[in-house]
């Protein structure tokens, strides 16, 4: 069993290391991990639903051992699976969790996952289809994810499709600095809520962004399973369309109703610096570049500098 110790813990970190100890077949324990899950109660609603699904799929076993978090993979097979996530989890923290494995199996699997399909706690579903699996398939890999019906953090109850096929090797990173960057329009999303909210944070958002109202959408999702939040931006980056979101936390992780004025200015100061930060960089944020880890190990490629001494450590780990 490998010692894992990571100089940063946080979700993203413990996923890719899951993630890559299915593909590659090599157990980890690390350090701080159980604790780092007990002092944070949103990340151990997210661990319970992957100890669940990977129970379903007989696909490993998690120990904890003092603080240490221990995880044994088991073989992975292809096929078509259900499973769900709680109300205070993500469906799309879960898909993200299977899809770099399932790559290295030789047919295609299919996942259809019940919860929460928009969280603050993950990505929209239109970033992950549109942004960051258009990268992948850069590199090799076939990912699709289908939205069916929309659920809200706090109450669950929507539903993601997705499917991943075998995958490439050799085809190197994707581009993802740009030589001209323009933000197109914007949209926010807005369910059982009033629609005051929207149009405050329409003007809002023009005001921060310099788009003209007229270019900002206000979508009422009217199928969705709770109230819910966000924002999308839309970025064309060298020709070609790039997502940029922000979501409202409406609910704690204690089931209280958190959502409120000052909240929903905060989403749209969010986005407004995603924005800002495109146009300045001209480089996708963080969020997009860091997710390509485990694709990068699992083709051989090489991580871009200012990858971060986490990435590092897991590459050299699992590589």
């Amino acid at each position: 069993m490998i010692g894992l110790s990571l100089p940063e813990i946080d979700r993203v970190a413990v996923r890719h290391a899951i993630s890559l100890s299915l593909a590659t077949g090599k157990s980890f324990r690390l350090a701080g991990g159980f604790r780092f899950a007990r002092e944070n109660p949103a990340f151990a609603g997210l661990l319970a639903d992957w100890e669940n699904a990977l129970g379903t799929m007989s696909a490993g076993s998690f120990l904890a051992d003092d603080d240490d978090l221990l995880f044994r993979p088991a073989a992975l097979r292809h096929g078509a699976y259900a499973l769900e996530t709680g109300a205070f989890s993500s469906a799309l923290e879960l898909v993200l969790l299977l899809l770099p494995p399932l790559t290295r199996l030789k047919y295609r699997t299919a996942l259809s996952v019940r919860g929460v399909t928009h969280s603050d706690l993950s990505y929209t579903t239109d970033f992950v289809n549109l942004t960051l699996f258009d990268l992948l398939e850069r590199m090799g890999f076939y990912l699709h994810l289908s939205l069916k019906r929309f659920g809200f953090y706090g109450s669950g109850g929507g539903l993601v499709e997705a499917r991943a096929y075998p995958g490439e090797t050799g085809a190197g990173l994707p581009e993802v600095e740009f030589r001209e960057v323009s933000l197109r329009g914007a949209r926010v999303y807005i369910a059982k809520m009033p629609t005051d909210v929207a149009l405050t944070q329409r003007e809002m958002l023009a005001g921060l962004t310099g788009l003209p109202e007229s270019a900002i959408g206000i979508v009422e999702v009217l199928d969705a399973d709770g109230p819910g939040n966000f924002i999308q931006a839309y970025a064309e980056c060298d020709g070609v369309v790039r997502v940029l979101q922000a979501v409202s936390p409406v609910y704690g992780v204690d089931g209280e109703y958190v959502f409120n004025e000052g909240r929903a200015g905060e989403t749209v100061r969010s986005i407004a610096s995603l924005c800002e930060r495109l146009r300045g960089d001209r480089a996708l944020p963080s969020d997009a570049t860091r997710e390509i880890l485990p694709y990068a190990v699992l083709s051989g490629s090489i991580m871009p500098p200012g990858a971060g001494e986490t990435a590092k450590l897991l590459i050299s780990t699992f590589g």
